[in-house]
């Protein structure tokens, strides 16, 4: 893989779109070799190709945002790396943050765009987690930092006895061992993904259920036979019916009756007989108690009115013979308590009062006085009145309806003993008419019994029917799942042996990884190191990782016993046998790694580092550390040279072709 090209715009001293090609060279390699005082921009060169792959936090973005830009209210930050795979494929990845027009905005107001273009095709980015995972996978973010190093990185390596230690899942990254690792996880986490969903269906679960499927098919079959034989039986019931009725047809010249209807018939006529029977005795219970006197109900209305008439005539009598008392009875009633009339009448007044009253009495109601026939006293007039009401209100008046319902039951009671008579003539007659109807009968009871044994039988076979295809069903299933669990099982298995495998895998190419790693960093070490005759071996802890080095008697030399420059040159040692271990031909960007070096230690670097870093080399430096007399030594090996121009006044930093002293 190589860089051909970055741009950056709005990030820190880099305020307008500053654009870097990184030069080709004729050969397989290529050192690009970037001045830059301090403060110039070399750090925020190296960021902004981390931030182009990787991405960060909008806090980040946010405060290293130009400052000018910001004043301005400009809130965007953009990068734009271009690269060419080891495929052949060209590949630009497009990040901006941008807070748009929002009003003093805020961090969480950046929003971060991603682009990503594939030979001169932008790609569909549907996600940008996904093109992320794709970018991730083409330069991991865990092993950038052996290859974007910078004099913090060799510090931090060259530090302490056991600083590798700490390194141990970078390294292991770097070497590939990391991928191994996490396959190996992700095949344990799928495992128990597995495991969790894992029923055992075993043989005899089929054989169980094949069996009851085996039971049920053969009730089925039993129940088959038995409908076939009521059917059988059915129908001969039915065709006996059937002759013995044409030969009561033939014999008789009649429609035969069943023996329900003709007891239905038998107990019509019964019925119907009890009843005239109770008609009759109703009838002349009537005619005993009431008839004579319903003779005479004519006369009862004419003899209702005379004795109406006549008691009031009894009473106009009584009237007039109390009319003096009665008047005396009303004067009182008007005057006491109290009299009704506002004003006391005279003497004279109440003497014609009084007279007026009598003379009112004695006149009596003005109905006519009729001569009484009768001579009925009140007592004698209410029992005949009474005994006239009794009459008229009694049962005699339903003697028409008996009678008609009499007449009714007579003509009923003739057709039903029409119908019970029988067609035969003759005793013989009579005997075979008794024997086809028995037939008959018994026929009809058996078509009846065998039409609900078939009913019976259908619906036994529609639920074993039923039942058969649910067990079928479960049997499917079971084959399924019998299958799955099996596949399930040999692939937990497998699952097992592959980690198992890889477990030994790893254990097999961490030792032969960091076998070479250490035989690739004591050789860069010893073409480095001011010492190295003094050091006779240099070995790496395949477990931990430990490096330790070790003199011409064996003795462990403890890195803490070596100078700062010896520390240094150790961890770019080990980086350098990073790169050659991993095999991975990734770009390396170097900043600043002469500054605590003397100069014995920098003529190494120069000479045997500097050219066989890698197949493509940044190298960023002061003018102090690449100086003249380097640049001298180096610029055979230099595939371009430019520089960071930082301007002061407008906070500006520009790219510019060339070194410090070439224009």
């Amino acid at each position: 893989m190589r860089f051909k090209r970055l741009s950056i715009e709005g990030y820190k001293s880099f305020r307008y779109s500053t654009e870097i090609l990184f030069p080709a060279s004729q050969d397989s390699k290529s050192i690009f070799l970037i001045g830059g005082m301090n403060g110039a921009g070399k750090t925020s060169f190296m960021e902004a190709i981390n931030l182009c792959l990787y991405g960060a936090k909008s806090d980040l973005i946010f405060n290293a945002i130009n400052r000018q830009e910001k004043a301005d209210g400009n809130y965007s930050a953009a990068f734009e790396l271009t690269l060419d795979t080891d495929d052949g494929a060209e590949i630009i990845v497009k990040r901006s943050w941008s807070a748009g027009a929002t009003p003093n905005p805020k961090p969480k107001d950046l929003e971060e765009r991603l682009i990503v273009i594939r030979d001169g095709k932008r790609a569909s980015v549907q996600s940008k987690s996904m093109w992320q995972d794709f970018i991730r996978a083409l330069i991991p973010p865990s092993i950038t930092q052996f290859f974007f190093f910078d004099g913090e990185k060799i510090q931090e390596i060259a530090a302490e006895d056991h600083s590798e230690v700490r390194l141990q899942k970078s390294l292991e990254a770097a070497l590939g061992i990391e991928f191994i690792q996490r396959l190996t996880d992700d095949l344990i986490y799928i495992k128990n993904q597995e495991r969790q969903s894992y029923v055992e269906i075993s043989d005899a679960d089929l054989e169980f259920k094949q069996s009851e499927l085996k039971k049920e098919r053969s009730k089925l079959e039993r129940r088959k036979k038995e409908r076939l034989e009521a059917q059988e039986d059915l129908d001969n019931f039915r065709q006996q019916y059937d002759e013995a009725k044409k030969r009561f047809q033939a014999t008789f010249n009649t429609e035969p009756e069943a023996r329900e209807t003709i007891r239905e018939n038998e107990k019509k006529r019964f019925q119907a007989a009890n009843r005239l029977g109770q008609v009759d005795n109703e009838i002349k219970t009537l005619c005993e108690k009431t008839l004579p006197l319903a003779v005479a109900s004519k006369l009862f209305s004419g003899l209702k009115q005379r004795i109406e008439a006549e008691r009031g005539t009894l009473q106009q009598d009584a009237i007039r013979d109390n009319a003096a008392t009665l008047t005396q009875t009303l004067i009182q009633a008007v005057e006491e308590p109290e009299p009704l009339y506002s004003a006391p009448l005279s003497v004279e007044q109440q003497a014609e009062l009084e007279q007026r009253i009598f003379k009112r009495l004695r006149q009596g109601m003005g109905l006519n006085d009729i001569h009484s026939v009768l001579n009925l006293s009140e007592r004698e007039a209410a029992r005949i009145l009474h005994r006239i009401e009794e009459i008229e209100s009694s049962d005699l008046f339903r003697l028409t309806a008996l009678l008609d319902e009499k007449h009714t039951l007579d003509a009923e009671i003739q057709q039903l003993d029409l119908a019970l008579q029988p067609s035969a003539s003759n005793a013989s007659e009579r005997q075979l008419f008794e024997e086809l109807q028995s037939e008959m009968e018994g026929c009809s009871t058996q078509i009846g019994r065998k039409s609900e044994q078939l009913r019976l039988l259908n619906d036994d076979l529609l639920v074993l029917e039923k039942r058969l295809r649910e067990i079928e069903t479960e049997i499917s299933r079971l084959y399924e799942r019998h299958q799955v669990s099996r596949e399930k099982a040999d692939f937990i298995t497998e699952c097992d042996a592959i980690a198992s495998l890889l477990g030994q895998f790893i254990i097999r190419l961490r030792e032969n990884k960091v076998h070479l790693l250490q035989e690739k960093t004591f050789e860069m070490y010893r073409q480095l190191s001011s010492k190295s005759g003094l050091i006779k071996d240099l070995l790496i802890d395949p477990k931990t990782y430990e490096v330790s080095l070790h003199d011409r008697n064996g003795s462990a030399i403890r890195k803490s016993g070596l100078s700062a420059g010896e520390k240094e040159i150790f961890a770019i040692a080990l980086l350098w046998g990073l790169v050659q271990t991993s095999q991975l031909r990734l770009p390396i960007i170097i900043d600043t790694p002469l500054s605590r070096l003397d100069s014995s230690h920098r003529q190494h670097i120069v000479h045997s580092y500097f050219p066989n870093a890698g197949e493509q080399v940044v190298i960023l430096s002061t003018d102090t550390e690449v100086d003249e007399a380097y640049y001298a030594q180096l610029e055979p090996y230099l595939s371009g040279a430019g520089r960071l121009q930082f301007d002061p006044r407008q906070e500006l930093t520009v790219f510019q072709p060339g070194y410090f002293w070439e224009h």
